[in-house]
Formats: C-alpha cells, sequence, structure tokens
C-alpha cells in the first residue's frame, strides 16, 4: 500500500509540475493580447490628435516614449508577465499623458482666438467711430458661433486665420482712413494759414475763399471712407491756389509799381522825355489799394509794364543819342563819350552809326584826347601785360578787329567774351583801357574806318 501511495503522489506532482507552463502560456496570451489592444488604441489616439492639430513638439514625445515601450522584450518565458505588465502600465500612462496633452493645446488655441476675437471687436469699435465702413468683414457675433463649433485645436487655427485676416483688412483700412483724414486736416489748416495771411490785406475779396474752406470743413465730418477724401482734397488744393495766384498777382503788380518809379527815376536823371509817364503810374498805383481780385491785378500790372516800356524806350533814346561835339567839320570821326559809354561815328558832321560801347575800368580808365587811328588788325590775340594772380590779368584773347588809335596797345575792338556794353558796363566789369564794341557796330566800323580817322575820347 505504501508503494502505491508513493506512486500516486509522484504521478500527482509530476501532473502539476507539467501543468505551470500550460497555464504560464495561456496567461502571457492574455497579457499580449491586452498589450496589442492597448498599442492600437494608443496609435489610433495620438494620430487622431496629430491630425486634429497636437502640438507637434509633443508629438514627438509621445511617439519616442512609444516607441521604447513596444521594444521592451523579455530575455526568459517567466519574465514574460512582467514586461508586458510594465507594457501595460506605460501605454495608460501614454494614453493619459495624449489626452492631457491634447486638451491643453486645445485650451492654448481656444485662449489664444479668445485674445484675437477680444483685439477684432476692439478694431470694429476703432472703425464704427471713425466711420469707417466694415460691414463687408466677419461679424464678431459670427466668430463666437463658429467658435462653439469648434471642437479640435485646428478648428481654432482656422477661425484665428480667418480672423487674423480680416484684422489686417481692418488695420488697413483704418490707418488709410486716419492717413487720408490726418492729410486733409493738414490742408485745411494750411489753406487757412494761407487764407489768414490774405486776411492782412483788407481790400482783398476773399468771402468766396472762406465760404469754400468752412464748406470742405463741414463735409470732412461725413466722410467714412480714403476715396472720400479726394473731392475734398482737391476742392482744398484748388482753393488754395486761388488764394496763392491772388497774393501772386497782388506781389507783381506792386512789383511793376516799383520797377516803373524807378525806371521813371533814371530817365528824369538823365533828362529823357517823361511826358504824362509820372501822372499815369501814380494814378495805376493808387488803384492798387483799392483792387481786390486776380484779374484787376494782372490788368494793372500789365499797364504798368507798358508805362515802363515806354519809360525805357525813352531813356535808350535818351542815351543812343549821338554825341555832337562842336563844329566836327568835314572827314570822318569817331566820337565817344565816358560818361554815356556812347560811341558815335560822323561822316562830315553828320551821325552814322550809335553804339553802346565798354571804356576803362577806373582803375585803368581810358584816357580822354583827341587820337587818330594808326593801325588797323585783324584776327589777332591780345596777351596780358600783367602776370598771372595780378588782378588785372586776363587770358590770351582774340581779337577779330582791332582799331588802334593810342600807343600802348589802345584799340577800339570787338569783345566776343563781353555781354554788357553802355552806361555801368565800364563801372563793374570794364576794360583795361580799350573802348569794346559790339560786333556788328564793329563790323561797320572796321570797313568805314581807315587809318587816320579821327578819335575823340571825351567826358
Amino acid at each position: 500500500m505504501k508503494g502505491v501511495r508513493r506512486v500516486g503522489f509522484v504521478l500527482i506532482v509530476a501532473l502539476l509540475a507539467a501543468a505551470i507552463p500550460v497555464a504560464a502560456v495561456a496567461s502571457q496570451d492574455i497579457l499580449k493580447s491586452s498589450v496589442q489592444q492597448a498599442e492600437t488604441q494608443f496609435d489610433r489616439s495620438l494620430t487622431r490628435a496629430i491630425t486634429n492639430g497636437l502640438d507637434p513638439a509633443a508629438a514627438d514625445d509621445l511617439m519616442w516614449r512609444y516607441s521604447q515601450v513596444t521594444a521592451a522584450r523579455p530575455s526568459a518565458w517567466w519574465q514574460a508577465p512582467v514586461v508586458s505588465h510594465t507594457q501595460l502600465d506605460k501605454l495608460g500612462q501614454l494614453q493619459a499623458d495624449l489626452t492631457s496633452a491634447y486638451q491643453r493645446d486645445l485650451a492654448d488655441r481656444r485662449d489664444g482666438f479668445t485674445r484675437a476675437l477680444r483685439t477684432w471687436n476692439g478694431l470694429v469699435l476703432e472703425a464704427r467711430m471713425a466711420g469707417v465702413r466694415v460691414d463687408d468683414l466677419g461679424a464678431g457675433a459670427t466668430y463666437v458661433r463658429l467658435s462653439r463649433e469648434a471642437v479640435t485645436p485646428n478648428d481654432f487655427v482656422a477661425l484665428s486665420q480667418v480672423l487674423a485676416t480680416d484684422a489686417t483688412e481692418m488695420q488697413g483700412r483704418v490707418a488709410g482712413y486716419r492717413s487720408a483724414q490726418d492729410q486733409a486736416s493738414t490742408s485745411l489748416l494750411s489753406a487757412r494759414a494761407l487764407l489768414a495771411s490774405a486776411g492782412q490785406y483788407p481790400q482783398l475779396n476773399l468771402d468766396a475763399f472762406a465760404a469754400q474752406l468752412t464748406s470742405v470743413a463741414n463735409g470732412l465730418t461725413s466722410v467714412h471712407t480714403v476715396a472720400g477724401f479726394q473731392p475734398l482734397m482737391d476742392r482744398l488744393k484748388g482753393t488754395s491756389v486761388g488764394i496763392q495766384n491772388l497774393l501772386n498777382s497782388r506781389a507783381n503788380a506792386f512789383s511793376q509799381l516799383a520797377s516803373a518809379r524807378s525806371t521813371l527815376a533814371m530817365a528824369q536823371s538823365i533828362g529823357a522825355s517823361v511826358g504824362n509817364h509820372p501822372g499815369t503810374i501814380n494814378a495805376l498805383g493808387a488803384q492798387l489799394n483799392t483792387v481786390g481780385d486776380q484779374r484787376s491785378f494782372q490788368n494793372l500790372s500789365g499797364r504798368l509794364y507798358q508805362e515802363k516800356q515806354a519809360l525805357a524806350s525813352a531813356i535808350f533814346l535818351k542815351q543812343m543819342a549821338p554825341v555832337a561835339p562842336v563844329d566836327l567839320g568835314v572827314g570822318k570821326v569817331i566820337v565817344i563819350s565816358l560818361s554815356r559809354q556812347v560811341l558815335t561815328a560822323y561822316q562830315d558832321g553828320s551821325a552814322v552809326l550809335t553804339t553802346f560801347v565798354a571804356t576803362g575800368r577806373p582803375a585803368l580808365p581810358t584816357p580822354p584826347g583827341v587820337y587818330h587811328v594808326f593801325a588797323r588788325m585783324y584776327n589777332f590775340y591780345m596777351v596780358s601785360p600783367w602776370p598771372y594772380g595780378s588782378p588785372y590779368w586776363y587770358p590770351r584773347s582774340l581779337v577779330r578787329m582791332g582799331l588802334e588809335f593810342l600807343g600802348g596797345g589802345y584799340f577800339i575792338h570787338d569783345a566776343s567774351w563781353r555781354s554788357w556794353y553802355g552806361p555801368g558796363s565800364n563801372l563793374y566789369n570794364g576794360t583795361h583801357g580799350c573802348v569794346n564794341v559790339p560786333y556788328n557796330p564793329m563790323t561797320f566800323l572796321w570797313g568805314w574806318a581807315p587809318i587816320g580817322t579821327t578819335v575823340i575820347v571825351q567826358y
């Protein structure tokens, strides 16, 4: 009996030892299935979260951690349950971390959109206060409704982008409106300043300009678009130009009055015939203090200019009157007046040519006296006897025609470099003692005056 019991006991132990691996294998299969389900669930959850806008950095971290969990492998069969349980725990933590990261991203995107919406509402309020049209852009209520329908971070990102586009457009409209408004206001201030400047002359007709500026100022308050300012800017520009033209016409008229009076004084000083020009100029000057419109000023300017030109003609005739010394006799005589800067050529006592000339400067005057032409020279160069650096030095100068009348290089000659002849030319731009003659009159003298022609230089 004892032998039978011993055999039975051994048989039972052997059966139990054989059953342990079978149970372990069955349990491990269940754990592997659970791990696979957890991996599949996490993979789907992560993919969905990334698609819906999970932060890329958080997604990369979770994917790396997931790869570490799935890479774990037991080194022996009896370690498999421990590894599987560890994987299940870590996959559960990954799922919780994924949910937390996703909700955090969702909350951040929602908060960002809410802040942008508050900024948008402020822009709308500013635009409406400025009167800028915004009806064609998104309404705040629409964005609020859409935000309630948003369920993913990407939904809020898309809403924020649309809102940002509208906000940029809104800012551009407001900025453009403010800029146009500032330009119009500045132009209005400038026009008013110009009107005030014109107001110092009580006789000017400024009522129409003032009415135009008042009309523009009233119109500025009802403008709500950038384009709406342009017609008002055009009116301001037209008004300013009108005021400035009026002031310019007045200034030009008074300038013509001063010029006419100056010309009259010159004519009177040399004994030119002035007729009734003094009375006419005074009468026109008196009218300048009574007229107030541009056309009247232009009319008076034209009349004053005519008076000045008439006096200038009288001065020219007086200055260009032949120099007539007493008893010239017969023959050819050239008479040069230093005081008048005029040369007259006489043939048997009759003037055949009178022209303005330029004689010697005060430091190097043309000497008065009676002389005779003793040399005729053509196409020659005058070379300065003074050294370079001297105030009297001049560059080598070509002369086409020259009549020498006094030893030492005193010529009557043309001067291509000169543009000023007549009274005053000798004082401010005089010669070195020669007598400069314009080209055409000199051409006549060259063909007319032979050697021996008398030259009289007088004051």
